[in-house]
């Protein structure tokens, strides 16, 4: 800081203390000259002067030096002005500063009411190897960040078996859009005969992306239907934090109630 700036900040300070020259002089145990002359910026106080300079202008070091205020000193200093009113106007800070908070939890709840999508995760949905059946599964409801995939999803399931390495492992998260229509190439969620596989659709029938597994075909005896399209993994960057999982459930409690 330049002695302008100091200057600046010790006159304004004592003036705000209600301190004289000769009164902030007489703690320090200085001349009311050298105030004087710190106050105009012709000198600086000594640096051993400084902490009891800041106690007398009842000014923190940050301040005085310009640094931004630390959330201690900040909360040092909202709660001797609270303590500083009478009652009646302590009630009144009380009363908004609690209109505050409501409404900042309410903007914080809406938020995460956006940007989080709610999706059934289906344990059994479909198998990369040997079918699962899709009567006997199991899941719950999650929440996704929301982005253009997860959007579009309707479902998330969960890959069972190894036919679809290295594109998908088993256990990975799929996000699924509910179709009856693919188009050669496409990756899709069939049910075949009551169990479910993920596999990618061609005319020659559905192919597994490890080659240790045949092509599956079907004859007309058989009852295979496309369940849905998969549109991609579930990544990292679309799980949610603990936070916002917190909040959600805020949201939904306040839903039921």
């Amino acid at each position: 800081m330049a002695k302008q700036d100091y200057a600046r900040v010790i006159r304004e300070a004592r003036k705000n203390a209600g301190l004289s020259q000769e009164g902030l002089a007489a703690r320090l145990g200085v001349s009311r000259n050298a105030v004087a002359g710190w106050e105009t910026g012709h000198s600086r106080p000594d640096l051993d002067l400084i902490a009891d300079l800041c106690h007398a202008l009842q000014i923190s070091t940050d301040h005085f030096f310009g640094r931004p205020a630390s959330p201690a000193a900040q909360s040092r200093k909202a709660l001797n002005l609270f303590a500083s009113l009478k009652p009646d106007d302590r009630q009144v800070i009380l009363w908004q500063m609690q209109a505050l908070a409501d409404h900042r939890r309410e903007q914080l709840l809406e938020d995460v009411r956006h940007q989080l999508i709610p999706l059934y995760r289906n344990d059994l949905g479909a198998a990369a190897g040997f079918g699962a059946p899709l009567g006997d599964s199991s899941g719950e409801m999650i929440y996704l960040l929301r982005d253009p995939l997860t959007e579009q999803a309707d479902e998330v399931i969960t890959v069972s078996g190894r036919s679809m390495e290295p594109t998908f492992h088993d256990g990975d998260l799929v996000l699924v859009q509910h179709t009856g229509e693919l188009h050669p190439g496409d990756l899709g969620i069939f049910l075949v005969d009551n169990e479910g596989f993920i596999k990618e659709y061609r005319k020659d029938g559905l192919h597994s992306h490890n080659p240790a597994y045949p092509v599956m075909t079907f004859n007309e005896n058989q009852n295979v239907r496309c369940i849905g399209k998969v549109l991609g993994q579930v990544t990292p960057e679309q799980l949610p934090s603990s936070r916002q999982l917190q909040l959600m459930e805020e949201v939904s409690r306040t839903k039921r109630i």
